[in-house]
């Protein structure tokens, strides 16, 4: 292998360290938490509520990703917003990501478990819930967060 030999000249711009915050922070989770939804769809046996909690806690990151993208996320922190994942989806699409404009059933089922009064996370009250199918839930959350990814051009 022959070795290269040259001349370099560069200028560096003023370095600086940005505190960790929104977008990348909404995403970052989403993306180091999508492991594990695709690990619980394929449990045997299966894990459902605790693939929805992780599901709907990826979607809504993935979501909140895209919405706080301008660096601020006040809005999202507090009703009716702040966990409601029907709402998340609508006010992305309505701000260009690009989904469906209406929820799908499954973001739709996902949302009234995850969002208030936390049936996903307390279940008070509840005999039951009706969840997704596991293989829909992690296809269908994976590929939100492809879209958000490829919308930020982010991979």
């Amino acid at each position: 292998m022959k070795s290269v030999t040259g001349t370099l000249s560069t200028v560096l711009g003023p370095v600086g360290i940005k505190p960790a915050g929104p977008p990348e922070t909404y995403l970052g989770v989403a993306q180091s938490m999508m492991p594990g939804v695709t690990i619980l769809a394929a449990a045997s046996p299966g894990a459902p509520l605790a693939l929805a909690l992780v599901a709907a806690h990826v979607l809504e990151c993935a979501l909140k990703a895209f919405l706080s993208r301008d660096g601020t996320d006040d809005r999202l922190k507090r009703p009716p917003l702040n966990h409601d994942v029907g709402a998340l989806w609508k006010l992305a699409a309505a701000e260009g990501l690009r989904v469906p404009e209406d929820p799908p059933p499954w973001v739709e089922r996902l949302s009234g478990a995850h969002g208030s009064p936390y049936y996903l996370r307390y279940s008070t009250g509840v005999h039951g819930i009706v969840l997704p199918p596991a293989a829909t839930l992690a296809a269908e959350v994976a590929a939100v967060l492809d879209t958000v990814r490829e919308q930020f051009r982010i991979v």
